[in-house]
């Protein structure tokens, strides 16, 4: 709808016909009385709505002219400049000053432009954009079609400033749709330096990752290497990465990644394929022979991983490994076969009730290598503890069908043996108060458990013929003998049913005492004390551990008859109006009444600590303490020191009496400012030597990431460097992936 035309003299028609060129920032005096199509400073012709501090409007030209902070809009285009003319029949819209054209996630710039708003056509002078993640300067532009823009002599880059650390220069390009953009005669600078010449590169524009990832290096184990992979986005929730990979001592690699996640996160996952020709699957003959023959040159991997959150009670998980070789995750993909180093494949559904959790899963064993116990399938009911209702008393409760099969490596000469089991362990609690302080919980359970099939020994003598040969005085003679052999034989000895009674009792209380009195809603101290003790008595169930095929700790329960004792102390203080724990240490001691023929009356004492003193430092350990050899059994500790800018820290010990003595430290140094520093070690006690060490220097300039790095595992080292793109996340490769 054009806007009423309203007469003009003659001396203000020759003022507006000389603001449309040269576009003054004030007129000497209103050019209308008033319109009906506007309301102050707005206006609306057809589709396109006009702002201004002033607007102006000339019947005879059909023109209206807005000065000062104009605003011109149309579905998803906005056009920005200081003065700018519309015509209200064509829609020829001519801006000139601060000129911004913004059409969805792209914005130009410029000092002047002319734009049919009908067509979608214009010319934009010389281009200077924005279209995510690239800066885009041009000496000339058009837009030739509302898809589609011309560009002559063009910068690409994702550095904001005149002088970019890269830039990719053309002689012409295209931007189509605002999605995609094809350049011509590409040469790519390296800050002054040329390092690349492509007579075409086209690029998807707003995509979130690097098309090309590279990762050059040195491993002492793989020799030279060159780590790549192609990404790429196939629709709006999944993405892929082609990889192509050269290792100088192992061959080449190729694989292919899929990713795939819901907007609203209801569901993700992942599909990883990955072969390579493995020139040099062992180092030596020796290796060979310790691992059976098993490697061989064409070695694989195949991993999928995924979540789908159904509903708000149900979910399902499924995760599937298949693999060439038991060694082929520790050779390529290391940072994996460190974390699980035999992985699982299994399906889950779990379903939570209001007053019960369910599930349902299948686990299966796909590389024949592994050893494992199948379950196929096993569903639970599990009932979390709950009051009865009408009686004082709380039910918890679990329960278990399944089918289980316990597989071996086909290289063993270990039978495999499968059962069917039914198991329901529910526990009736009664919680009282004595005293008004004293906490006791009697305890009453039971465990019904049906095998399938069970186990029975038998004791085998059998005739076994020797044959000695004897040579004396150069006659030969030949004495054949017959000894006993005895063999234990395992056999099936039927189905059984397990009945196991339970008996418990608890007893608590908590001592408090305030230290230092807190000022206002922060500080103070206060320590709580609860002395705790816990009796347990199992009689010998009906059928014995040694009765059972054993596939988990239910088929290992047995008789207990023991007491423990502990003491769990707590150290608070208030922060920000709420309490919190600077220290909190449980320590607890078991006494056998009870006790098997090898076994002390005094258990072990355990304790778990946990220390937070601040809010930018924690720390915790657990541990056993053998108080009958007066050793340390086990030990775990964890420490982190934790700053915004400065960065973090943390160190990490292990200890198992005569297995592992391993001490861990990792320091990440100022990782937000331009220069930054990781490493980590890890020292062997026992070894004497540092087992792991890695460094990693990274500097950022304004667009660009650098980084190099050196890691080292026992006798193996690898050296590698990087460069990426700083307005992309950073690379998906990484080193033993």
């Amino acid at each position: 709808m054009s806007p009423s035309r309203i007469g003009l003299a003659g001396g203000f028609r020759v003022l507006l016909a000389l603001a449309v060129v040269g576009c003054p920032l004030s007129f000497p005096v209103p050019l209308w009385a008033e319109s009906p199509h506007r309301t102050g400073t707005a206006a609306t012709v057809g589709e396109v709505e006009i702002r201004a501090d002033r607007l102006e409007y000339e019947a005879g030209r059909d023109l209206l002219v807005g000065i000062g902070n104009v605003v011109v809009r149309k579905g998803n285009e906005e056009l920005r400049a200081d003065c700018i003319s519309v015509n209200t029949r064509t829609h020829d819209a001519y801006a000139t000053g601060n000129v911004v054209f913004q059409r969805g996630r792209s914005i130009w710039r410029g000092e002047e432009l002319s734009y049919n708003f009908k067509t979608g056509i214009g010319d934009f002078g010389a281009f200077n954009a924005y279209v995510e993640p690239y800066y885009i300067r041009a000496a000339d532009s058009q837009r030739v079609s509302p898809e589609e823009y011309v560009l002559t002599d063009v910068i690409i880059t994702t550095c904001e400033s005149e002088r970019p650390d890269f830039f990719i220069r053309a002689s012409s390009a295209r931007i189509f749709g605002e999605e995609r953009l094809r350049a011509r005669n590409v040469v790519v600078f390296l800050g002054p330096i040329p390092i690349l010449y492509l007579p075409l590169w086209s690029q998807k524009l707003h995509r979130e990752k690097t098309n090309l990832d590279v990762v050059p290096g040195y491993s002492s184990k793989m020799g030279y290497f060159v780590l790549t992979a192609y990404n790429y986005r196939l629709s709006p929730s999944v993405r892929g990465a082609t990889r192509l990979d050269y290792r100088s001592r192992r061959g080449v690699g190729v694989g292919q990644d899929l990713w795939w996640q819901s907007a609203t996160g209801g569901w993700s996952g992942k599909l990883q394929a990955y072969h390579t020709s493995d020139d040099k699957p062992y180092e030596n003959d020796e290796q060979e022979e310790e691992d059976l023959g098993l490697v061989d040159s064409s070695r694989y991997r195949i991993k999928l991983e995924h979540r789908h959150q159904l509903t708000p009670r149900d979910y399902v998980v499924v995760e599937g490994h298949y693999l060439s070789d038991p060694d082929v995750l520790e050779d390529f993909f290391n940072k994996e076969f460190r974390h699980t180093r035999q992985p699982e494949n299994r399906v889950t559904i779990r379903h939570r009730g209001d007053y019960f959790t369910a599930g349902l899963q299948l686990n299966a064993r796909l590389n024949d290598f592994y050893e494992n116990v199948d379950r196929l399938p096993e569903v639970t009911v599990d009932i979390p503890q709950q009051v009865i209702p009408g009686t004082p008393f709380y039910l918890q409760a679990e329960n278990s069908v399944a089918y289980l099969r316990k597989v071996h490596p086909d290289y063993s000469d270990r039978s495999d043996y499968d059962a069917l089991r039914a198991d329901s362990h529910p526990v009736i609690s009664y919680p009282t108060r004595h005293f008004g302080f004293l906490n006791v919980i009697p305890e009453i359970g039971g465990r019904l458990t049906w095998y399938s099939a069970s186990r029975q020994e038998r004791s085998v003598t059998n005739p076994v013929a020797v044959t000695t040969t004897n040579v004396e005085g150069g006659v030969t003679s030949v004495v054949e003998s017959v000894s006993n052999q005895v063999d234990t034989v395992v056999e099936d000895a039927g189905a059984v049913t397990r009945t196991m009674i339970e008996l418990g009792l608890e007893a608590s209380f908590k001592a408090f005492r305030e230290l230092v009195p807190p000022a206002r809603s922060a500080g103070g101290l206060r320590h709580v004390a609860e002395p705790y003790t816990r009796y347990t008595y199992v009689p010998e169930p009906s059928v014995t551990e040694d009765e059972l095929y054993q596939f988990d700790r239910i088929d290992r329960l047995g008789k207990e008859h023991h007491l423990r004792l502990g003491m769990r102390n707590k150290l608070q203080t208030k922060r920000w109006g709420r309490i919190e724990d600077l220290i909190d240490a449980d320590v607890s001691v078991l006494y056998r009444i009870e006790k098997e023929r090898d076994q002390d009356s005094l258990g072990p004492l355990d304790f778990a600590v946990e220390l937070s003193p601040a809010r930018w430092f924690f720390c915790d350990f657990d541990g056993r303490y053998d108080l009958n050899d007066s050793e340390l059994d086990r030990l775990n500790l964890s420490a982190t020191m934790r700053h915004v800018w400065v960065g973090d820290a943390g160190v990490e010990y292990v200890y198992r009496r005569d297995r592992r003595n391993l001490l861990g430290a990792s320091v990440n140094l100022f990782p937000r400012a331009d220069w930054s520093l990781s490493t980590y070690w890890r020292y062997d006690f026992d070894d004497q030597r540092l087992e792991e060490q890695s460094y990693y220097i990274q500097h950022k300039t304004e667009c660009l990431g650098l980084g190099i790095g050196y890691e080292g595992r026992g006798d193996e080292w690898t050296i590698w460097a990087r460069i990426w793109l700083l307005a992309f996340p950073e690379s998906i490769i990484e080193l033993g992936r």
